[in-house]
């Protein structure tokens, strides 16, 4: 049986499992603290996951890739939407812009000799 790993980065405070397949709890969300320690976080997904009937090791694991999946995705979304909204700003400035790489920008200033 393989263990839960969640990521924690300074800002993430729950863990979120959407369930679309039940109709009866269509989203759980656990909270993560600083005493939560990853195997108590474990055992408490598999518990709830048990209550609705989710108890074959590979669907749970299944639940739990998506639910990183997911969470990645929401992750570059929100990592891309800041970085629109600081190109953006630079643009509203006057700022000149340049591409240097695959969705890489920089600030630029031409000078005329």
């Amino acid at each position: 049986m393989s263990r839960l790993y969640v990521a924690r980065r300074k800002n993430r405070i729950g863990l979120s499992i959407p369930m679309g397949e039940v109709s009866q709890s269509p989203h759980l969300l656990f909270p993560l603290t600083k005493s939560t320690d990853p195997g108590q976080l474990d055992e408490l997904i598999r518990a709830e996951l048990e209550k609705l009937g989710i108890t074959k090791e590979s669907d749970v694991q299944t639940v739990f890739d998506k639910a990183e999946a997911d969470y990645e995705l929401r992750v570059k979304i929100h990592e891309a939407r800041k970085e629109i909204r600081r190109l953006m700003e630079l643009k509203r400035n006057g700022a000149k812009l340049m591409q240097v790489g695959n969705k890489k920008w920089k600030e630029v200033s031409y000078s005329v000799k």
